[in-house]
């Protein structure tokens, strides 16, 4: 007797499992040729609704705000990768107006590369 095949999402979900497993062993993920099926609109659409899925339980307290803040920075620089997020607008102490958006994807990116540095777990 054969064991049903198992469905699409979870097969992908499989694959998430497989790439964190093959991190947290810090072992080489064979990496073949692009396949030519995820275009840049795929991907920024796949961000979207990924931030629609982390703010909704966010929003209705059934994930503690401080975690799905995470997930959402984590989020954005996935997002800024694919395709540069707006400019996000604050006010100087001189009284002019900048992106400060910049340095904050500097400050979680830097605390990402030493995490990976200390740990040795990549992705």
């Amino acid at each position: 007797m054969t064991s049903p095949t198992p469905d699409l999402e979870t097969r992908l979900y499989g694959m998430m499992q497989h790439v964190m497993a093959a991190s947290a062993n810090r072992a080489e993920l064979s990496v073949p040729s692009d396949r030519g099926v995820v275009t840049k609109q795929d991907a920024l659409d796949a961000v979207l609704q990924l931030a629609a899925a982390i703010d909704e339980p966010a929003q209705n307290g059934t994930v503690p705000a401080e975690i799905a803040k995470w997930q959402g920075s984590l989020l954005m620089v996935v997002r800024e990768y694919i395709e540069p997020l707006p400019p996000g607008m604050g006010a100087d102490p001189n009284g002019g107006e900048s992106d400060h958006f910049t340095k904050d994807l500097e400050q979680l990116v830097r605390g990402l590369r030493e995490g990976g540095d200390r740990t040795g777990v990549r992705g």
